[in-house]
């Protein structure tokens, strides 16, 4: 076809097989001659051949036993007319060979492919009805051309080369795969009970400057020695782009590359349980992203929202908290597809267990728009999920971040699985010294308890900010707020049942969760460029009393000290563990001041003869066991019956401020008077300033803030 002027150019063509054409361009203006060309791939629409599933094939890639030159991919893919397999192994054109064979009730596209080479890993995608471009569902290795260049090689060595943008996300199949050697250890392996586990949360992106799992398996010892008993990492299947949380969840099945290859995963989780640590992984199935395959196989672009025939997912979401779409747990197919997913990373990855996201929107009944109330359907979904994970494995942990109503929660745990349960709003008043908030209920065994979280402003953060003050004693003061948050540790872990330490907690992490967006990169507490926590004494005295509060809880017997009687003062300022161990157990009192000011509180000792300070390894001789104990501001101590450590000089000190002033408050126009006494001066563990050659004493108005130099 050609034109001499206007704006537009007409042509008929007739092509006469599916395949690459190019359309070529050429035209003279103003005497210079151009040219363009456009590929394009053109289909000519055969019926797909009809027939049934070869023998044992599922949805997802198939490898076979015998033969590692042939793969049978399978696509689930009900009321679609045709699909296309494309990729390395075309050129990325359509090819009528490699359109795929439907089953005779229309469920399922699949297509056997030969001729591959051994261990050469492949980038593909099914090409479904003209207009979806889509992965395999199921595969183990996504392929991301926006953000896979930017994967350090040492994290995920030789990733396959993926450039087409325009194709979206692609992924990879790979025959003769060298299966991943499980140590004999394995075999035995025994993981903790989940009634009294202590679990240590993380995100790998924040965790190490690498992000990767060979560093975090080389940080194991870090968290052994804490004393914690399982590591619970945020979502590791493959999210939308490198840098997230993991809540946007988009391929189920692969592991996320940002943080290293499947094989490192493994080395990780085998090496935690050398090391006597279960290995939890968070996952999201209230909702996923829009680059997931089954959100796009059925999408409506004209209203941004998921297809009304989508088998997978609710058009609009159910309730008011709404991310990304909305899986929908009523159907069968979601349900199939929840239930492999389960069983593969328990089969694939030996993990231990889940800690599900929002469970409380795994439901499609919403009166009125409110999913808060109670819900039996929503039990029903829970209790059949959790029925078929105990099928593969029976002592798998479920955890349900659920939010639900208490009658709701109490049949779920009643059922054998274990709520998240956020009592950041008894811990934190009591730690920045308003002292309201009560403890109560912290010991039940069906909730995993926490001060904190990655959903919650760190403790820490909240002393720092809002900590209040009477006199010199200022919560503010980070000398002060280190002791205080250690003795939030010991209120929070001596009690029996589940508990949670986000990350870095045990080093008083005080960085804002808004810092640098909320779910932004935060500075790491340790390594070149940290923020040197790691390296301070002081915090890695908060690193030991973690320690040492753990240690106790394990000499003593968390399950020991749920069935101890119990005499506790779970509020006020001034509070109490009491524990009278049957059968002759060691006995625990703890007491600490919450207040900003002295107070007395008496111990209820469980028997009279000696007990001994855990930190400081002094003992007490016990005549009368509810006399009074006078505690200063943030104060409190650990006694056991029988002598649990040596000591631990440093790790608790009594903060008492060496200097006073008189009068206080005062003003300009005020003579005062400053009082030091050398012999209290920090650090605790030494003699203070006593024998020094020289104190300087820095006087005068302070120009711009309180931490200035400026004179």
């Amino acid at each position: 076809a050609s034109a001499d002027s206007g704006t537009y150019l007409s042509y008929d063509y007739q092509p006469s097989a599916t395949g690459l054409i190019q359309l070529r361009f050429t035209a003279t203006i103003g005497g210079e001659e151009l040219e363009v060309v456009r590929e394009h791939n053109v289909i000519i629409l055969e019926p797909p051949v009809i027939a049934s599933l070869p023998a044992g094939a599922i949805s997802g890639i198939n490898y076979h036993d015998t033969d590692d030159t042939k793969v049978t991919l399978v696509l689930q893919a009900p009321e679609k007319e045709f699909a296309y397999v494309v990729g390395d192994f075309t050129s990325w054109n359509v090819l009528a060979p490699y359109q795929m064979n439907r089953t005779p009730d229309g469920e399922y596209f699949w297509l056997e492919i030969g001729g591959l080479t051994p261990q050469q890993p492949y980038v593909f995608q099914y090409w479904v009805d003209g207009d979806v471009k889509i992965g395999d569902p199921y595969a183990g290795q996504v392929a991301d051309p926006w953000n896979d260049g930017q994967i350090d090689a040492v994290a995920f060595p030789d990733l396959p080369a993926y450039e087409l943008t325009g194709n979206g996300i692609a992924t990879v199949l790979q025959t003769g795969q060298q299966a991943f050697s499980w140590d004999g250890s394995e075999a035995n392996w025994e993981r903790p009970g989940i009634d009294h586990l202590v679990i240590y949360e993380l995100l790998v992106r924040d965790f190490l400057e690498s992000h990767s799992y060979s560093d975090l398996q080389d940080t194991l010892a870090y968290i052994k020695e804490l004393g914690v008993d399982a590591i619970e990492i945020m979502p590791f299947n493959e999210f939308e782009g490198n840098e997230s949380w993991g809540y946007n969840p988009s391929y189920y099945f692969a592991p996320d590359k940002y943080y290293g290859n499947p094989d490192q995963l493994k080395s990780f989780i085998q090496a935690a349980h050398q090391n006597g640590l279960a290995v939890i992984m968070d996952m999201v199935m209230n909702h996923a992203y829009g680059q997931n395959a089954m959100v796009q196989l059925y999408f409506d672009h004209t209203a941004g929202k998921p297809a009304e025939n989508n088998p997978w997912f609710n058009r609009d979401y159910v309730g008011p908290y709404q991310w990304g779409y909305d899986w929908d747990h009523e159907s069968t197919y979601t349900q199939e597809f929840l239930d492999r997913l389960n069983a593969y990373w328990i089969e694939e990855y030996h993990v231990d267990g889940y800690r599900f996201d929002f469970t409380k929107g795994f439901t499609n009944y919403a009166p009125g728009g409110n999913i808060d109330g109670f819900d039996q359907s929503r039990i029903d979904i829970l209790k059949r999920m959790a029925d078929e994970i105990w099928a593969v494995d029976p002592e798998t942990y479920i955890i349900l971040e659920h939010w639900g109503p208490p009658n709701e929660e109490q049949q779920l745990a009643d059922y054998g699985m274990k709520m998240w349960r956020n009592r950041s709003y008894d811990f934190v008043p009591a730690t920045t010294g308003a002292a309201t908030g009560n403890f109560n209920n912290l010991g039940i065994e069906s909730h995993v308890s926490y001060f904190d979280s990655h959903d919650e402003r760190r403790i820490a953060e909240h002393a720092l900010t809002e900590g209040l003050s009477n006199g010199s004693y200022n919560v503010k003061d980070p000398l002060v707020m280190y002791e205080r948050v250690k003795m939030a540790a010991a209120f929070c872990f001596l009690f029996p049942g589940p508990k949670m330490i986000w990350q870095f907690d045990e080093l008083g992490y005080d960085i804002d969760i808004n810092f640098n967006g909320r779910v932004g990169n935060k500075p790491l507490p340790w390594g070149p460029g940290g923020l040197g926590y790691y390296e301070d004494s002081l915090r890695q005295y908060i690193y030991q009393a973690y320690q040492g509060i753990l240690d106790v809880r394990r000499q003593i017997g968390a399950a020991n000290l749920a069935s101890a009687a119990s005499d506790h003062q779970n509020f006020g300022a001034a509070r109490r563990l009491s524990y009278d161990l049957p059968g002759g157990g060691i006995d625990l009192v703890a007491i600490g001041n919450f207040g900003l000011e002295p107070a007395t509180i008496p111990p209820n000792f469980s028997q009279t003869g000696t007990w001994y300070d855990y930190f400081s390894g002094e003992s007490l001789d016990v005549t009368q066991v509810d006399d009074p104990i006078e505690l200063k501001a943030g104060e409190w101590h650990l006694y056991t019956t029988e002598q649990l450590s040596p000591g631990l000089p440093g790790v608790v000190e009594v903060y008492d401020n060496p200097a006073s002033i008189e009068p206080y408050p005062f003003t300009k126009h005020d003579e005062i008077t400053v009082t030091f006494d050398a012999t209290r001066a920090w650090p605790g563990d030494t003699d203070g300033l006593i024998d020094a050659d020289k104190v300087y004493f820095h006087s005068g108005v302070v120009l711009s803030h309180p931490d200035s130099t400026n004179w």
